[in-house]
C-alpha cells in the first residue's frame, strides 16, 4: 500500500466512524489500537498502513458497509479517469468507464481488428474521457437570477442559512445576511463558498468602468442642476447602489439639517456643484473625495476580538463593502463571502452559490448568458409566485431557445416562485374553487405556470417554491440539489450508453455482418453529407436582435449609459446583442438542415437491416447535437469578433449620445443611428461575418459527421499507455 492510500484510507476513518455513531474508544478498543493512535489516524498524522487496515477491518465488523468497500476502492488502479472521490455520487459509473476504457485499449493495440471497429471505438474513447473527467469533478454553481426586488436574496439567505441568530434579530426579515430590500440594494455579483475562516473577498472594479460609473453620476447630478426652465426633464442616473456607494465613498451623503426649528435634507452634491466652474472639475473633485489609492484592501477577515457572533460580523461587514462605507476598500466588481461551515449538509457537492444581480431592465445580459452555458452551473430563475414565471425568466428561456436550442428537461434550469403570505391560498383550481393550504395552492401555480411553459415547448422545467416564513428549508434546498443530479445524470446516462456501445461493439467483432452494418451506416451517411452539405441562406441580420432591444430599453438611462462607453455596457452591450443575433440567424438557417438529418437517422434506424450497427446510428445523433452547440455558440462568439473593434471605435457613439436631452424620441433616434451604420457605413461586416459562418459551418458541423464515414486505417495509437 502506497503512502497516498494510506493517507486517503486514514481521512476516511473518521467519517466511517461518524456513520456508524461510535466513539473514538469503541472503535480503538474493537481495532485493538491505542485511543490517541486513532485520534492521531484521523487528524491525517502518520500512522502505520497495518493500523489502518486493522481500524477499517474493525469498523467493517462493527456494521460499516462502506468500510470494506472503500479499502477495495483505494486499491484499486486508475489509469485513464482521474480516480474519483469514494463518495462521488456517480463513482460507480466511473468504475465502469475506466473498465471499458481498458477494454477499449486492448482492443485498439490490435491492429488485425477491423477498421471500421477501430475507429468507433477511438470515439466512443474520446467521449467516455470527456464524460468521465465532468461527473469526476464535484464543484458546481447554483445561479439565482431574477429581477431587482423579487426576493432572491432573501430566499438565498434563509436556504443556505446566511443568517444571523433569533436571538441577535427578533424580525425574521431582517436576519439575513445578505443586505436585502425593496430592490437596487446588492451592487455586484455576490459568491458565497466555503472558506477557511468567516471573511470577505472583493474583486476590484477596474479603474476604467469605475471612471465611467463617477461619470455618468457626475453628469447625471449636473445635468440636473443646470436644466433651464422648459427644458426636457430628461436627466441621466446611475442606479440606486451605484448612487449610494459613491456618495459613501465620497463623503458626499445626504443628511438632515435643522432650518428655522425644522429637519429639511441637505444634498452636499448641490453645493459641490456650485462650488465648481464646470463638470469636468466636479467629476474630478468627486473622484478625488473617494480616496481610491488608498483602497487596496481586497480581503476583510473575521476576529474574535470584535466580541461579535461571526454572522453579524459577516453582515455587518457585507454591508459596508456593498455600500462603499469601508474607507480602505474598492468598489467591488463581485463579492465573496467566505465561510467555513458552508457546504456542511451538501453532501460530496462543493457549491458555490451565485447571487447575480438584479435584472432591472435588459434580461439577456453577458453576465447571465455566461451563467446558462456553463456547463457546471444550475440556473434557479425567480419570480414574484403571482408573476410567475415571470418576466425575466421567460426573455431568457427564449433566449436559451433561440439562441443555442438548450434542451429544458436537464436539470440546467428551474423556476423558483417566491410567493407571501396568503399570497398561495388565494389560487382557485379550475372549478373556482380556493386552496385551502399552501402546498394545494403551489400545485395551481404549478399546473399554470407549467401549461404556459408547455405551450412555448418548454418543457421538462420544474418550479419550485419557497416562502421564507413558514415553507421547509431543507425541502428546497433538497430540491436545488435535485436539480444538479439530474444534470449528472444527463451526463451519467449518456456515459452509460457510450460503454454498452463500446462492449457491444468488443463482444461482437467476429461478427462480419457487424462490420458491414458499420460499413453500410457510413456510406449512406455520406451520400447525405454531400447531397446536403451547405449552411441555408441568411435570414435576418445579426444586428436586428441589438436594434430590437434598443427599442425594448426599459429605461432611457440605460441606452445613455451604453451610448457613453462605446456600446459595451453591462445593463447593455450592443456588441453582445450582436453575438445573440448572429446565433439566432444561425439556428434559423441551419433548422431545417438539422431536420433533415435528424429524419435520416431515424430512417436508419428504421432499416431492420442495419439493426447491428445502432450504436452507430446513435453516435450519428450524438455528433450532430454536439456539432450544433459548438456551432451556435461559435456563430456568437464570430459575430462579436467582427463587430466589436470596428463597432466600439467609431463616432457612431458620439452621435448617439448627443441625442441626449433633445427630448422624447431618444431611443428611436439611436436606432436610426446605428441602423445606418451597420447597413451603410459598414456592409463589409456582414459579408465578412457571412464568410466566418460558412467556414465554421464546414469546421464544425460537416466536418465531424464527415469522420464517421472515413474509409482508412487508423494511422496512430489513439489511447497511449497510461503512465
Amino acid at each position: 500500500m502506497d503512502n497516498l492510500n494510506i493517507v486517503k484510507m486514514a481521512s476516511a476513518v473518521a467519517r466511517l466512524r461518524a456513520g456508524l455513531r461510535m466513539t473514538q474508544s469503541e472503535v480503538a478498543k474493537k481495532a485493538s489500537v491505542d485511543q490517541s493512535r486513532l485520534s492521531r489516524m484521523e487528524k491525517g498524522e502518520a500512522v502505520s498502513p497495518e493500523e489502518v487496515e486493522r481500524v477499517l477491518d474493525a469498523l467493517s465488523a462493527l456494521g460499516s458497509k462502506d468500510a470494506e468497500g472503500f479499502k477495495r476502492f483505494v486499491a484499486r488502479e486508475w489509469h485513464f479517469v482521474e480516480p474519483p472521490s469514494y463518495w462521488n455520487p456517480e463513482r460507480a459509473s466511473l468504475e465502469i468507464a475506466e473498465e471499458t476504457l481498458d477494454k477499449i485499449k486492448g482492443f485498439l493495440c490490435d491492429e488485425e481488428q477491423p477498421w471500421p471497429l477501430r475507429r468507433q471505438l477511438e470515439r466512443r474513447k474520446d467521449d467516455l474521457l470527456r464524460a468521465a473527467a465532468f461527473l469526476t469533478r464535484l464543484k458546481h454553481n447554483i445561479a439565482f437570477v431574477g429581477d431587482i426586488g423579487v426576493g432572491k436574496s432573501t430566499a438565498i439567505s434563509f436556504v443556505f442559512d446566511l443568517l444571523v441568530s433569533a436571538k441577535a434579530e427578533e424580525n425574521s426579515i431582517n436576519r439575513p445576511v445578505l443586505e436585502t430590500g425593496a430592490g437596487g440594494t446588492t451592487i455586484c455579483e455576490v459568491h458565497i463558498k466555503s472558506g477557511p475562516e468567516f471573511g470577505i473577498s472583493v474583486l476590484p472594479m477596474d479603474s476604467t468602468e469605475l471612471a465611467d460609473l463617477v461619470s455618468d453620476f457626475c453628469a447625471g447630478k449636473w445635468a440636473a442642476m443646470h436644466r433651464k426652465e422648459g427644458e426636457s426633464a430628461e436627466t441621466p442616473q446611475v442606479s440606486r447602489e451605484i448612487e449610494r456607494a459613491i456618495r459613501n465613498m465620497s463623503g458626499l451623503v445626504r443628511r438632515r439639517v435643522m432650518v428655522d426649528g425644522k429637519a429639511s435634507p441637505h444634498d452636499p452634491i448641490h453645493d459641490l456643484i456650485r462650488d465648481c466652474q464646470g463638470e469636468d472639475e466636479f467629476r474630478a473633485r468627486v473622484i478625488g473625495a473617494m480616496s481610491l489609492p488608498e483602497r487596496t484592501n481586497t480581503e476583510i477577515w473575521y476576529e474574535s476580538g470584535t466580541h461579535k457572533h461571526p454572522s453579524e460580523w459577516m453582515r455587518e461587514a457585507f454591508l459596508a463593502v456593498n455600500n462603499g462605507r469601508m474607507r480602505d476598500v474598492p468598489l467591488p466588481k463581485s463579492i465573496g463571502l467566505l465561510m467555513p461551515d458552508f457546504g456542511k449538509s451538501f453532501g460530496e457537492f462543493e457549491i458555490t452559490v451565485v447571487d447575480t444581480k438584479g435584472v432591472d431592465d435588459v434580461a439577456v445580459r453577458e453576465d447571465l448568458d455566461l451563467r446558462l452555458k456553463d456547463p457546471r452551473t444550475s440556473v434557479v430563475l425567480c419570480s414574484r409566485f403571482n408573476d410567475a414565471p415571470g418576466t425575466s425568466a421567460k426573455a431568457l428561456l427564449q433566449h436559451m431557445k433561440q439562441t443555442f436550442s438548450e434542451r429544458f428537461d436537464t436539470g440546467k434550469v428551474s423556476i423558483l416562485s417566491l410567493p407571501r403570505s396568503g399570497e398561495a391560498r388565494a389560487m382557485k383550481d379550475d372549478m373556482g374553487d380556493q386552496a385551502l393550504t399552501d402546498e394545494e395552492g403551489y400545485e395551481f401555480k404549478r399546473l399554470q405556470v407549467s401549461a404556459e411553459l408547455d405551450a412555448q415547448k418548454m418543457s421538462g422545467i420544474e418550479v419550485l417554491f419557497f416562502n421564507f416564513e413558514s415553507d421547509n428549508v431543507a425541502k428546497v434546498r433538497v430540491d436545488f440539489f435535485d436539480q444538479l443530479a439530474q444534470m449528472r445524470g444527463t451526463v451519467s446516462e449518456r456515459l452509460f450508453n457510450l460503454c454498452d456501445a463500446a462492449t457491444e461493439i468488443i463482444e461482437n467483432h467476429e461478427k462480419h455482418a457487424v462490420t458491414a452494418a458499420i460499413e453500410e451506416v457510413a456510406r449512406r451517411l455520406n451520400t447525405f453529407l454531400r447531397g446536403n452539405g451547405k449552411l441555408g441562406a441568411r435570414e435576418r441580420h445579426a444586428y436586428e436582435e441589438a436594434l430590437s432591444t434598443v427599442r425594448g430599453v426599459r429605461y432611457a438611462s440605460t441606452l445613455w449609459a451604453a451610448t457613453r462607453r462605446s456600446g459595451v455596457y453591462s445593463g447593455l452591450n450592443i456588441v453582445h446583442q450582436v453575438g445573440v443575433g448572429a446565433a439566432r440567424d444561425a439556428r434559423l438557417r441551419s433548422r431545417d438542415w438539422f431536420a433533415k438529418i435528424e429524419g435520416h437517422v431515424n430512417e436508419l434506424k428504421a432499416d431492420d437491416d442495419l439493426t447491428l450497427a445502432t450504436h452507430s446510428i446513435d453516435q450519428i445523433g450524438a455528433v450532430t447535437e454536439a456539432s450544433k452547440r459548438t456551432f451556435l455558440e461559435g456563430a456568437q462568439r464570430i459575430a462579436m469578433e467582427i463587430y466589436r473593434e470596428p463597432l466600439t471605435q467609431d463616432s457612431v457613439w458620439t452621435e448617439c449620445a448627443s441625442e441626449w436631452g433633445k427630448g422624447a424620441g431618444f431611443k428611436d433616434r439611436v436606432v436610426e443611428h446605428l441602423h445606418c451604420w451597420f447597413d451603410d457605413t459598414r456592409p463589409d461586416l456582414k459579408e465578412a461575418l457571412d464568410e466566418r459562418l460558412g467556414a465554421l459551418w464546414e469546421r464544425e458541423v460537416i466536418a465531424p459527421l464527415m469522420q464517421l464515414t472515413e474509409e482508412r486505417e487508423p494511422e496512430d495509437d489513439p489511447l497511449p499507455d497510461a503512465e
